[in-house]
């Protein structure tokens, strides 16, 4: 195994044992309530105008309606690089997680924080998709961006993608849809699938994306993301009524 291998097993591994472990609690293994209700009261207390706005225009780039379309938007990128294995991983990757997430609510039926706010398997709480989903769909943009660009710029877009996925964790604790527990899981459960993927995208024996391709996707990332942010957020004030 080359150090590159072994660097994607380590943070798989490390994902799967943060995943196991909320799991567990959750089954009420260990007493996971109280990490989540003391976490959770303490975000509460930051709740004020300026920073529920804030985040409610975060937590909505973490929904499907929008990391659906960057998701089709990243396997067609590859596509028409002909990187076929890439774009077949990466499109695996992203159709597998919702049904696992789906899976794992439907076992677990753990009640969220704020009751009612969803339907079917998606009114369960355990894990948060929305963590689940953008870390997998950002994260493997921010590989293609560490994979095809350089200098500063290579690890800006990384750190902000990456970052981008843990404010949306942390936004679904903030708005009341999830436990932290919840969040923890869905970063863990996207991260284990995204070190799979990467090892398949940083392969050396292809090229998944060229820079051309990358800043075409980040452009058209950063055109997006503020203007579905902004159609978004009069409806989810609506939906999160209660931090209003």
């Amino acid at each position: 195994m080359d150090r590159a291998a072994a660097r994607y097993f380590a943070g798989g591994a490390a994902c799967l044992l943060i995943f196991v472990l909320m799991a567990l609690g959750v089954t009420s293994i260990w007493n996971v309530v109280a990490f989540d209700q003391a976490f959770a009261g303490w975000v509460a207390s930051w709740r004020n105008p300026a920073l529920t706005d804030v985040m409610l225009a975060i937590t909505s780039l973490g929904d499907g309606a929008y990391l659906k379309p960057m998701g089709v938007l990243v396997v067609i990128a590859l596509a028409m690089q002909r990187a076929w294995r890439p774009a077949a991983a990466t499109a695996t990757a992203f159709l597998l997680l919702p049904l696992l997430v789906n899976l794992i609510k439907s076992g677990t039926a753990r009640t969220r924080p704020t009751i009612d706010l969803y339907a079917g398997a998606d009114g369960f709480s355990f894990p948060s998709g929305h963590a689940a989903n953008a870390t997998l769909i950002y994260g493997a943009l921010a590989v293609l961006v560490f994979r095809s660009l350089t200098g500063p710029k290579r690890w800006i877009a990384t750190a902000a993608l990456a970052l981008l996925a843990l404010l949306i964790a942390a936004s679904r604790v903030y708005v009341g849809a999830h436990w932290p527990s919840d969040a923890l899981a869905g970063l863990a459960l996207g991260g284990l699938l995204l070190a799979g993927l990467a090892s398949v995208l940083a392969h050396p024996s292809h090229s998944p994306a060229t820079p051309r391709t990358t800043h075409l996707l980040l452009a058209c990332f950063a055109l997006t993301a503020p203007l579905y942010a902004w159609y978004a957020l009069p409806f989810a004030h609506t939906f999160y009524e209660a931090l209003s």
